[in-house]
């Protein structure tokens, strides 16, 4: 998602305005919310308190805040991670570790700053220096277990891009832990970036074990100068065996011959093979392109006295959730030998029987 920020920044400046001067309580109930953030609550956003809002895509939480309460709302976040990060240092210190503390506590004081000084005091921007501005930023963060061997991952990354000289901010978090044997290991990186105009941050750990498994991911982007922060985070506590992709093959007789000497019909049978995926697999079959009973790895059917071309198709479905599927296709040629009529040779005798069987059945 890249934001358009040039009307939401003039509105937002605007309404920062209105909370600098006097009467700030009752004009606040009165005036609309800024146009972006009327189209982030169409999009499907939640307000979730006064200057928030939240919500929840491909399992990464997305908060977006904005004004003096979304300023504070930040700064209570910081100081609750603050706490569990020096719970963490305590009982397994590191210098990755506090780093990332040391990091976080300089957000928490140039937020704390940027309270201080008022709201009204901040280094705001008017509506006319916005109309030749592009300001963009973007923030992702995704954690999961590894599917190259047994373990987490973690990456995450964001920017805060400005053409026109406003600073802003951006910071990306991971981390992953898991236990393989008795052996607990660790990984964490960040990476801030700070008060530049254009600024990019990523960041990404990974770690193997199977058991106390757990990453997270972190990233942001915001602007003390605009009032304006975008985080997204995300975690996971899986570290199951990686899963190879569902595939399957197919197999059967390229080429089935019937005449009327020694042999008229015959039962021809095509195989599925699947691998991977999560076994406990079912079947579905076609025939030249329509459904067929049978459920099983095989196919069998009967053909007397025909000359012509079978397209053979299965449809394989494993028992994941939610479950994936698999096809293959095969083609079998049916030549037919007719017996002999009275105006032609004998079977034992006839010198252009095998020229005939060579020749692709006419449909």
């Amino acid at each position: 998602m890249k934001f358009r920020l040039l009307s939401f920044v003039v509105g937002l400046c605007l309404s920062i305005a209105l909370s600098a001067g006097p009467g700030f309580a009752q004009a606040q109930e009165l005036k609309p919310e800024p146009e972006l953030v009327r189209q982030m609550l169409q999009e499907g956003w939640s307000k979730v308190a006064e200057g928030v809002l939240q919500r929840t895509e491909w399992g990464q939480v997305e908060t977006f805040t904005y004004g003096e309460e979304g300023l504070r709302w930040t700064a209570r976040k910081l100081e609750a991670r603050l706490e569990f990060l020096e719970k963490e240092y305590a009982s397994n210190p590191s210098e990755e570790l506090a780093g990332i503390i040391q990091s976080l506590e300089s957000q928490l004081i140039e937020t704390d700053d940027v309270m201080t000084s008022g709201v009204a005091g901040a280094d705001l921007v008017s509506p006319d220096e916005l109309m030749n501005c592009s300001i963009s930023y973007w923030a992702t963060a995704a954690a999961d277990r590894r599917t190259d061997v047994v373990g987490v991952t973690a990456n995450a990354s964001a920017y805060f891009h400005s053409n026109c000289g406003h600073i802003g901010n951006s910071y990306a978090y991971a981390r992953a832990e898991a236990t393989a044997g008795t052996v607990f290991t660790t990984k964490t990186q960040e990476d801030p970036r700070l008060d530049s105009s254009w600024v990019d941050s990523a960041a990404s750990a990974a770690v193997s074990g199977s058991t106390t498994c757990y990453s997270e991911a972190f990233a942001k982007a915001w602007s003390p100068q605009l009032n304006i922060t975008y985080e997204v985070s995300d975690t996971n506590y899986s570290c199951e065996p990686p899963v190879t992709p569902l595939q399957t093959s197919l197999s059967g007789p390229s080429d089935v011959w019937l005449d009327d000497y020694s042999q008229s019909c015959q039962t021809v049978t095509w195989y599925a093979s699947p691998s991977g995926g999560t076994p406990g697999y079912t079947y579905q079959w076609y025939v030249n392109g329509y459904a067929v009973a049978g459920t099983g790895s095989s196919l069998s059917r009967t053909y007397c006295s025909t000359n012509q071309g079978v397209e053979v198709r299965v449809v394989v479905t494993d028992s994941s959730y939610p479950a994936k599927t698999a096809e293959s296709t095969f083609f079998t040629w049916i030549y037919y030998e007719p017996s002999c009529s009275s105006n032609c040779t004998c079977y034992e005798e006839d010198p252009w029987r095998e020229e005939r069987m060579l020749r692709p059945p006419v449909f």
